[in-house]
């Protein structure tokens, strides 16, 4: 399957694949609507016996920048994507970015979750 890579030219977050590419925002927006360059991932008891998750303390700190610039995508996701645009009449952010960082959010949060 096609994924999208992002893609950052001066501070301006893209996903790009083949000739196609998608304008997300600002890496700083994207940051900004996550809340902040680290978000905090708590597990559970049961997720914490995994062998794969290295945090003693059921904690896992993400770099939210890093995750933005580095994390592919699929193109049902860009698709999805495609549907807001870049006003900020809303959040005082551009949809999309806002949009793109819920998503960011949602992956983030089913990392280490059978269900879903």
């Amino acid at each position: 399957m096609q994924r999208y890579e992002p893609e950052c030219v001066d501070g301006d977050l893209f996903l790009v694949a083949d000739e196609d590419r998608l304008e997300v925002g600002t890496v700083d927006d994207v940051v900004d609507a996550v809340g902040g360059e680290t978000y905090v991932i708590e597990y559970d008891e049961r997720q914490r016996t995994q062998p794969w998750l290295d945090a003693d303390d059921g904690v896992l700190e993400v770099d939210v920048r890093e995750t933005a610039t580095s994390l592919n995508h699929t193109p049902e996701t860009v698709s999805d994507l495609r549907e807001y645009d870049m006003s900020t009449e809303k959040y005082g952010l551009p949809a999309r970015t806002v949009e793109f960082a819920n998503r960011l959010v949602d992956i983030l949060e089913r990392q280490g979750r059978e269900e879903e």
